[in-house]
Formats: structure tokens, C-alpha cells, sequence
């Protein structure tokens, strides 16, 4: 930040100083100060008109004695704050105040403040500690006692290269708690909060030269969806500061010695938005199979038996290593006999971050006997090391397949992985006609023509055309994603509810709260058919409305969102609140399957 503007007018010891920057950017918070030595008045009201107020007047005093050949001398110190914010560009000037001593009219200096626009000073100053490549605000060199940061790891990437947001409180001890907040919508990315353990939130950071206690709100890893620039939006945070009233009480030796009494202050404390600039990803050598893999990967392969019987079942293995946006691509895909049973993939996904390991287990059923090639899968990424493709390939694999054994078991069912029919064994299926004690009785009545001739046939044709009709309108539904979502919609909600209420029982608040967040996330992700990509509070606040939901439902949903994004980094709420927040979070999803409209 620029100099400081200060000049000093004194009178029998007496000096009036007004200090303030010199430079300040819009939407910066800094702060003014008059100091008077040796005189306690009652100044003149200060013209503030061009600048916003936030806080203030808060007063502060402190006494000093000095000895001198023998003698004592006592000296006093009365310094009077304000937290301001410009209003505009431009260049504005604050006039002298003014306060009367003995007769004769005390004057401050004035000073002359420009105002530049965000981001401008400190490009000229070319300040860029711990900065990060991110935005940071400039407030701490004004003087300032809080402000929000955030860094990003990167500021130009990739398409799908990952890059982490970090958003840090800054602070100099006076921050009480934290009343409300707006963290910026990171639209354009597909976004993962990390999961910030408490021990590692609080630390101390430097900042042109002055020490700050800083308290990590929120980390989160993001993938960009798109190339160009992104912006991403502004942000703001509304906090309880405490700061000194300049209350004073007699000290122990006799000198007014400062033990200030303290009032909450409310301050709106912005959280700067920024640009990150997406390359996008070379078309040149762009395999064929590439599924917006961007990393380093390693991958394996394996099969639990070449050697089997028709109906016995292949399990093939795959497990990719390695990091990058490995939660977000497709598995491989292999090409398997025609007349295979296949099972839709299992997977078990262990990563953490931006690293890990994804397993991937493909069920197959040979039903015929002989020999069979299954070729091998592919899985391409772009390698942010050398910036080329790879390919890496599995094993193929040759499988020789057996008749199968009449006498296997006839009710063998392969779990875990089927929306098919079980695959049934007939067994034997010749009977033999008994040909002892056989009578011959005659026909008691001919059949043809009667009622009962005519319905053998018509009942079955009519549960053939009704159930042909609801396979049809099922497999149409299924067909339908959304629509599938939309149905199991509430049912994921409440089994997630329900785990959130193991937590709430054993005074697990932190997973408590991730719970109901993803329970909320999740039904109106399904609800409303929204991509993941596009998850965030405007466009479900929007849809909601064109939905036609009642105000105060989408205000209470709102509001419980936020209540589990704040307390991951607030003070744990207690045991009432959270219980009352548990029935708000199921009355609310109630008020939406009721209003929502398909």
C-alpha cells in the first residue's frame, strides 16, 4: 500500500495527528486514526462524508512516565478509529478537526486519499507475497484487522486439470464469530470440497509486514468444464469484531492506565472474485477413446479363471492408480462374445483428494461351450507432465469354455450386479411316461364351443396385452434417467437422513451436518434433474421457483444448506439445534415432494 500522509501540530506538548493511507482500493476496508498526546478532548466531528463508516468512533488510552535529570514526566495518550470503505473512485480529501486547549483551537492535519479501482494498487505495488497466484485483499496494509483471502494453486490450467481454492480468514485476534456468509459459486467447474480437519484450519501467516492469525474456511478442488477465461464470482462475509470503546479506570500508581472496554461490531468483510484462464486440450493425437482423462495413470489387469463351464461365472479385474480427475471418467470398456451374459461394472473407488485408486470388477456368464477371445480395454488420458496422450491398454484375455454340468445347481443366482434374470439350470428335463395301471375313462362332454373353451383363451390374452403394456411403459421409464432419478429421489434422501441421525445420536456433529448437506444436495440434484456441474444455490433457487414452490419452502432449504456449510468451520452447535435442524431438513424435503411439480 502507498505512504502514509501525517503532520503534526503541537501547542505546550499537545499534538493532533490524523493518520490514514494514502492510496486505498474500492471495495477496501481501512482504517483512519486521530491520535492527541497529553489532552483528553472532546474533538470536532470529522468529515467523513466521501467514505462509508463501518465502525467506529472506537477510542483507546495509554500513559507513559519518563524520568529526566531526576524529574518525572508524565505523558498521555488518547487515540480515536474509524473503519471506513470509499464509496466511489476518485480523489477525496479529509479536513482538520479540531478541539479547544487552554483557550487556543487544536488542528489535525488533513489528508488526501485517492481511491483506485480493485486490484490496481496492488498491481503497481507488485505485492504479491503468499499470494499464491490467488486474490488477495490489500486491507492488511491499510491497517486493516481482518480481511478474507483466497489463493488458488493455479491460475492457468487445462481443461479437467485439477487446481485447489483455499479460502483463508485473516485476522488479528478481535474476530468474535461469524454471523452470516457467501462463499463464491465456483460455476463452470466441477467442484469437491476437501474435508477440513479442525487441527489444521488455525495458523499464522505475514502479510507486508505484519503478523496475522489466519483460520482456513474453505478448500475446495476444482476441474474446469470449459476452456477460456472463468470467472469466478465475488463473495462476501458478515463477522462480530470486538473493538475498544476507550472506556478507562484508574491504574494501581495513580496514571490513567488503559483498560478498555470492548463492544461488538458487525463488518462486512468481502471475499474478492478472480479469473482462471482454461487452455483447452490439443486436438493433435487425440485417441479415439478419449473420455476427458487428464493425470497420471498407472493400470492393471486381471481374470479369476480362463478355464470354466458354460453358466459358471468371469470375474475381470481393473484397478487405475494415479492422480487427477480419475472420480470423474468412465471406466474401459470391453468388447465381449455376443453370446456372454454381461453385468453392468462394479466399482470401489478410493481416493482421496486428487489421488487414488479406482477397482472395477466386470461379471460375465459364458453360456455355450468352446473358445473365446475377449480383447483388451483401453483407457486414454492426457499426461500433464510431457502434455501428450497415452493409452494404456488391459490384458486379453482367451477363455476356454467347458459344457456345463447337467446336475449343477438349479438355483444358482450371481448377486451384486444384476438387474437380469437369475440364471436358472433346467436340470433334467426328459420325464418318463408311466405306463403301469392305465385306464382309459371316455369324455364326459365336449369342451368346444362353451364358455369355459372360449375363456382359456381370452383370460391369458388378456394378461399377455396388460403385462406386455406395463413392460413397455416400464422400460420406457427406466429408458427415462431423469425420470428414474426423480422417483428415487426421496428415498435416497431419507436413507440419507437416516444415517445422519446415527450421527446425530452419537454426538458425531461434523458427519451430522455432511449428512443432511448431501441429503439436500443430492434429492434436489435427482428432483430437478440438475448435472452435477450445475449444482449450485441460484440455479436451484430458480428452478424451484419456476416449479412454482412456496417462498418460505425455498427459503427454509436455502437456509439449511447453509446452516451445514457454516458449521464445518463454525463452533460446533448444541445437541437442540442440531435436532431441530434434523426435523427442519425432513420437513422441508416433505414440503418439496409435495410442491414440486414434474
Amino acid at each position: 500500500m502507498g505512504g502514509f500522509n501525517m503532520l503534526m501540530a503541537s501547542n505546550d506538548n499537545v499534538t493532533f495527528t490524523l493518520k490514514a493511507p494514502s492510496v486505498v482500493e474500492m471495495n477496501q476496508q481501512f482504517r483512519v486514526e486521530y491520535t492527541i498526546t497529553n489532552a483528553s478532548p472532546q474533538i470536532s466531528e470529522p468529515d467523513l462524508r466521501d467514505f462509508a463508516v463501518l465502525a467506529g468512533p472506537s477510542q483507546s488510552q495509554s500513559s507513559s512516565v519518563y524520568m529526566t535529570n531526576g524529574s518525572y514526566t508524565r505523558q498521555t495518550s488518547l487515540s480515536i478509529s474509524y473503519i471506513l470503505t470509499p464509496k466511489k473512485e476518485g480523489t477525496f480529501t479529509i479536513s482538520p478537526s479540531s478541539f479547544k486547549h487552554n483557550g487556543e483551537t487544536i488542528m489535525s492535519n488533513a489528508v488526501t486519499i485517492k481511491v483506485v479501482p480493485a486490484g490496481q494498487n496492488s498491481a503497481q505495488q507488485g505485492n504479491g507475497q503468499g499470494n499464491q497466484s490467488g486474490q488477495a485483499s490489500n486491507a492488511a496494509a491499510a491497517g486493516n484487522d481482518v480481511f478474507i483471502r483466497t489463493t488458488f494453486s493455479k491460475k492457468t490450467v487445462y481443461e479437467q486439470e485439477e487446481l485447489v481454492a483455499t479460502i483463508t480468514l485473516y485476522h488479528r485476534g478481535n474476530v468474535l464469530e461469524i454471523e452470516d456468509y457467501k462463499m463464491p459459486e465456483y460455476k463452470g467447474f466441477i467442484s469437491k470440497d476437501i474435508q477440513l480437519k479442525r487441527e489444521e484450519q488455525p495458523g499464522t501467516d505475514v502479510v507486508n509486514g505484519v503478523k496475522y492469525q489466519t483460520f482456513k474456511l474453505k478448500q475446495t478442488i476444482l476441474y474446469p468444464q470449459k476452456s477460456g477465461p472463468i470467472e469466478i464470482e465475488k463473495g462476501q462475509l458478515t463477522a462480530i469484531l470486538q473493538v475498544p470503546t476507550g472506556g478507562q479506570r484508574r491504574g494501581f500508581w495513580g496514571f490513567d492506565d488503559i483498560f478498555n472496554t470492548m463492544k461488538r461490531v458487525r463488518k462486512i468483510i468481502p471475499i474478492e472474485g478472480t479469473k482462471i484462464e482454461v487452455k483447452a486440450l490439443p486436438s493433435e493425437g487425440k485417441p479415439a477413446d478419449f473420455n476427458n482423462a487428464v493425470g497420471s495413470f498407472k493400470m492393471e489387469s486381471d481374470i479369476s479363471s480362463t478355464e470354466v463351464k458354460a453358466y459358471e461365472p468371469i470375474t475381470i479385474k481393473v484397478k487405475i492408480t494415479g492422480s487427477g480427475n480419475l472420480k470423474y471418467v468412465k471406466s474401459p470398456t470391453f468388447e465381449f462374445p455376443s453370446d456372454f451374459d454381461t453385468y453392468p461394472p462394479k466399482e470401489n473407488q478410493k481416493i482421496t483428494g486428487n489421488s487414488g485408486t479406482r477397482e472395477i470388477d466386470y461379471l460375465v456368464i459364458p453360456r455355450h461351450a468352446g473358445t473365446f477371445e475377449i480383447p483388451a480395454a483401453t483407457f486414454s488420458y492426457f499426461d500433464l507432465n510431457t502434455k501428450r496422450y497415452n493409452t494404456l491398454k488391459t490384458k486379453s484375455f482367451t477363455l476356454n469354455v467347458e459344457k456345463g454340468d447337467n446336475n449343477a445347481d438349479n438355483s444358482q443366482v450371481i448377486s451384486n450386479y444384476t438387474n437380469k434374470e437369475n440364471v436358472k439350470y433346467l436340470g433334467t428335463d426328459l420325464r418318463y411316461i408311466n405306463a403301469t395301471n392305465t385306464t382309459v375313462e371316455k369324455s364326459k362332454g365336449n369342451l368346444f364351443g362353451t364358455l369355459g373353451f372360449w375363456l382359456w383363451y381370452i383370460i391369458p390374452l388378456l394378461l399377455f396385452i396388460a403385462l406386455a403394456v406395463l413392460y413397455r411403459k416400464q422400460i420406457k421409464e427406466n429408458a427415462n434417467i431423469a425420470l428414474v432419478k426423480n422417483k428415487r429421489a426421496n428415498k435416497q434422501a431419507k436413507k440419507r437422513l437416516k444415517q445422519a441421525d446415527t450421527y446425530l445420536k452419537s454426538g458425531e456433529s461434523e458427519a451430522f451436518y455432511e449428512e443432511v448437506m448431501k441429503a439436500l444436495w443430492g434429492y434436489i440434484g435427482d428432483k430437478l434433474n440438475i448435472p452435477t456441474s450445475q449444482l449450485n444455490k441460484e440455479t436451484i433457487e430458480q428452478e424451484l421457483e419456476n416449479r412454482s414452490v412456496s417462498e418460505e419452502t425455498i427459503r427454509s432449504f436455502m437456509d439449511i444448506l447453509s446452516t451445514c456449510e457454516f458449521a464445518r468451520f463454525a463452533k460446533s452447535d448444541s445437541q437442540h439445534s442440531m435436532d431441530e435442524l434434523y426435523n427442519q431438513a425432513a420437513d422441508v424435503i416433505g414440503k418439496l415432494e409435495e410442491q414440486v411439480r414434474k
